[in-house]
């Protein structure tokens, strides 16, 4: 079936939307990224202290979302700095923030 394009995003623009959403989207994963925007770059021990979570979950959570580029990470020593990557997860976060009545 061949259906009529619907959109003025490209299908390539689309999945690439689909895999940051689906990332972001586990409310861990949230809650770290409104930590990095509000606080800017952190260790992993200062994001796993501030949402409560044992350092192995929160870098896992952390890794996943380098994987997909939504976060960059940096080595100083022996620890490891986070820091919000793509400018346009800012965005969704902006707007999550705006439905938050």
């Amino acid at each position: 079936m061949n259906r009529a394009r619907r959109t003025t995003i490209s299908p390539r623009a689309i999945l690439e939307a689909a895999e940051v959403l689906k990332c972001i989207g586990h409310p861990t994963r949230l809650e770290i990224l409104e930590l990095l925007d509000k606080r800017g770059e952190q260790n992993v021990t200062a994001i796993q202290e501030a949402i409560g979570l044992d350092q192995p979950i929160t870098s896992q959570h952390l890794g996943l979302m380098r994987d997909k580029g939504i976060v960059a990470s940096r080595r100083e020593g022996a620890n490891v700095y986070y820091r919000v990557q793509d400018e346009k997860v800012t965005r969704v976060l902006d707007c999550i923030r705006a439905c938050d009545v």
